[in-house]
């Protein structure tokens, strides 16, 4: 039979009469109930401050302490809680407390690429100017070939320009002055022409000549309507005679 509790690992426990180590409290857990050596000394530790775990250890457990789960983002505030300010404070040695800002210096300049460059526009800028120059001058126009055959005839065209026609003067000036005295004057025409012009259908104030035919055509069917409208005195099948034409009837019957 082994000593110490069994490795063994079970839903049922080891006997606490073979096994009392098994069951036994830690040091720091027990206190005056189970009457330890540090019972007497721990009644007069009274105070905020947890005693040295040097001189007392049997006040702290025997147990490995977890360590903090801190994230990396929260390290810095773990320190500064360990440590202390003063702590943080000491290690601000050579490092300026007022940063001063950058001074802005400025850039080097490679003053022979510039040059360079500012040669080469200006190159460029004297080559677009010849160039607009040969396109501004006038083109040449080539001369149309002519036959030495006839180089010693004369232009009929030139002659015929070159002769001045001598014609007569005329004083127009005279010439106007003697017709300006046999100019009838004329008169305006549009009063007469006024009078005489029958005025147009579309004149306010007067009835068309068409409205006037057909009243007139209205006013004959109209006598003439009455005229063939049957006498309501007269029989159906009658027609009444005139009264000349009655005695001329009446003296034949006689006869």
């Amino acid at each position: 039979m082994c000593e110490g509790p069994s490795v063994l690992s079970g839903p049922i426990p080891p006997d606490p009469s073979l096994f009392p180590e098994y069951y036994k409290r830690p040091v720091s857990a027990r206190g005056r109930l189970e009457g330890n050596s540090w019972g007497e000394s721990l009644a007069l530790l009274n105070g905020p401050l947890a005693p040295d775990p040097a001189l007392y250890p049997g006040c702290y457990s025997a147990r490995v302490p977890h360590l903090p789960r801190v994230g990396p983002n929260a390290t810095h505030i773990l320190e500064r809680n360990q440590k202390g300010e003063v702590g943080a404070l000491l290690k601000l040695e050579g490092i300026s407390l007022t940063p001063s800002t950058p001074k802005h210096t400025p850039a080097k300049r490679d003053y022979g690429k510039e040059n360079v460059r500012r040669l080469r526009e200006i190159q460029r800028r004297f080559r677009e100017q010849e160039a607009q120059k040969e396109h501004a001058k006038p083109v040449p126009v080539k001369a149309l070939w002519t036959s030495p055959k006839y180089q010693d005839i004369s232009s009929r065209v030139m002659a015929q320009l070159q002769f001045q026609v001598k014609g007569h003067m005329v004083d127009f000036v005279r010439h106007n002055a003697r017709a300006a005295g046999k100019t009838v004057i004329r008169r305006s025409q549009s009063m007469q022409n006024l009078r005489d012009k029958q005025p147009p259908s579309s004149v306010k104030g007067r009835v068309p000549q068409y409205l006037e035919e057909r009243k007139e055509q209205w006013r004959r069917e109209e006598e003439e309507k009455k005229k063939n409208m049957p006498d309501p005195s007269v029989p159906a099948g009658h027609s009444q005679m005139l009264d000349r034409e009655r005695q001329e009837t009446l003296k034949t019957l006689k006869e």
